[in-house]
């Protein structure tokens, strides 16, 4: 097999030649006047021409500082442009909207798209290679019926993005030293969110909901719940690495490193419990729990820090109260919201069984029928968002892409062999447990499943493009190991 991580001439004549186009493309806009008079659409021409530039030379490499930096460009918003001057001389489209992250999003389905036709012939060899096609087929089929497609663009997009993550991380980042690299810069990318939460926290700048009085942080991004999934994802990774990568150094070094690397770990944790996302706390400990399972040595900590941890939360009121939450019953608690919406969910899409009423339809669709343009309208389960999206297309949807993943994650944590292995990285020796950090896609996509009982990570957009490309690596990884031994 070649190998899927080689820099080729002909990929990098693609990247000049898209560079060259753009260029055009863009000096006739200045030149006639359609976006000379709007600086932020110059300036993210200006962008994506240096990101098209920098790909000449290392493709993978912006796909890299894309996923460091797509934490950050989630909650970018303010930086939302419309595009439709710089396109009407060749598409009628007046208002066309784009932000940094989906701009981020296009740049990885255009990356994608070149990588999987330079890679045509092996595009059957990796693994989801039919599913994720068929998936997205169904999603356009889907969309195209919709009658708010405009709407529902950027989430068809979204969508889409997460499975060009997948085969981009199969493509550039399958090999062990580059998953390693991966899994690297997915936890070193809290580092934006994390000075911005220490700001929100030191200037008293909470999210504060219209039904409750909790301040709450999001770090970069638009909502605390996401921030606490951008978090789960972060510190699922950062715990499996801990107890699977270890630097080869002795004495009191070695112990005054791993002091070192928990105390970002205490940091976001913080941060997690102050995002008050209890679905988020209840997947990452799930993902301690796991943990505890497959390491033994690990379960007397576990136990005497997630009682320590417990304890810590039931000692402050706001957290006492969310977790009372839970188990509460009236009109105003959360659970009653989310029935009521559910309800009328299942009762709209009930009218529409087959097809739904279109991808990124879900907030339109429950505001026709209440009648009303405020209120809660999130999902708040997959399920039901894609029943009443896509019908019964949708949930085949669903279920294909989500079972392919779990799949090909159990598939390949099994079959990875037991065992330690050395690996010369950033520099330095390390001493790797590759099969425990196999762990780390088998627990995204899992515990996705009891999450989507009353969230919707479907919509978690950083979360889909994380957990996606980190699975594409690994398999890559696998791939990799197999053919090798």
């Amino acid at each position: 097999m070649a190998d899927l991580n080689q820099k080729t001439e002909q990929r990098s004549k693609v990247y000049i030649c898209a560079l060259f186009v753009f260029v055009l493309f863009f000096l006739y806009s200045v030149i006639f006047g359609y976006s000379a008079q709007n600086p932020r659409l110059v300036a993210g021409a200006l962008i994506f021409m240096a990101v098209l530039l920098f790909s000449y030379f290392s493709a993978s490499n912006v796909f890299l500082a894309l996923v460091f930096f797509i934490p950050y460009l989630i909650g970018a918003d303010a930086y939302q442009i419309n595009i439709g001057s710089f396109l009407q001389n060749f598409i009628s489209v007046k208002d066309l909207y784009i932000n940094p992250f989906s701009l981020s999003c296009l740049v990885i389905l255009f990356f994608a798209g070149i990588e999987l036709i330079k890679k045509r012939g092996l595009l059957f060899k990796i693994p989801l290679s039919f599913v994720l096609p068929a998936s997205a087929i169904l999603s356009l089929v889907i969309f195209l019926q919709s009658k708010y497609k405009m709407d529902g663009l950027v989430f068809e997009l979204y969508l889409i993005s997460g499975f060009a993550a997948y085969f981009l991380g199969y493509l550039f980042m399958g090999k062990k030293e580059k998953y390693l690299e991966l899994l690297s810069i997915v936890v070193l990318s809290s580092i934006i969110p994390a000075v911005f939460a220490i700001s929100q926290l030191l200037m008293g700048d909470y999210l504060y909901e219209g039904d409750s009085g909790l301040g709450r942080i999001r770090g970069t991004f638009p909502h605390s719940n996401t921030f606490g999934s951008y978090l789960f994802v972060v510190l699922t990774v950062a715990a499996v690495a801990f107890f699977s990568v270890k630097k080869k150094s002795a004495g009191n070094r070695k112990n005054i490193e791993k002091f070192l690397k928990f105390i970002p770990l205490a940091i976001l944790f913080l941060f997690l419990i102050l995002t008050y996302s209890r679905t988020a706390w209840i997947g990452f400990a799930l993902s301690l729990l796991a943990i505890g399972l497959v390491r033994p040595y690990f379960r007397i900590p576990l136990v005497y820090l997630g009682s320590l941890a417990a304890a810590l939360v039931l000692v402050f009121e706001k957290t006492r109260e969310r977790i009372a939450g839970i188990f509460e019953s009236h009109m105003f608690d959360s659970m009653y919201g989310r029935r009521e919406i559910w309800d009328m969910a299942l009762f709209a899409a009930k009218k529409s069984p087959i097809f739904g009423y279109g991808i990124g339809t879900f907030e339109n669709t429950i505001r026709n029928v209440q009648g009303k343009e405020s209120g809660n309208v999130y999902p708040h389960n997959d399920f039901i968002r894609f029943f009443l999206e896509g019908g019964i297309l949708g949930i085949v949807l669903y279920f294909l892409y989500m079972l392919g993943a779990i799949y090909y994650s159990v598939k390949s944590y099994i079959r990875y062999p037991k065992g330690k292995e050395e690996i010369y990285f950033w520099g330095k020796n390390f001493s790797i447990d590759f099969k425990m950090l196999g762990m780390i896609p088998l627990l995204l996509f899992t515990i996705m499943i009891p999450i989507s009982l009353v969230e919707a990570p479907s919509m978690d957009f950083v979360y889909q493009i994380f957990a996606w490309t980190i699975l594409g690596s690994w398999l890559g990884a696998c791939s990799q190991f197999k053919l090798k031994n």
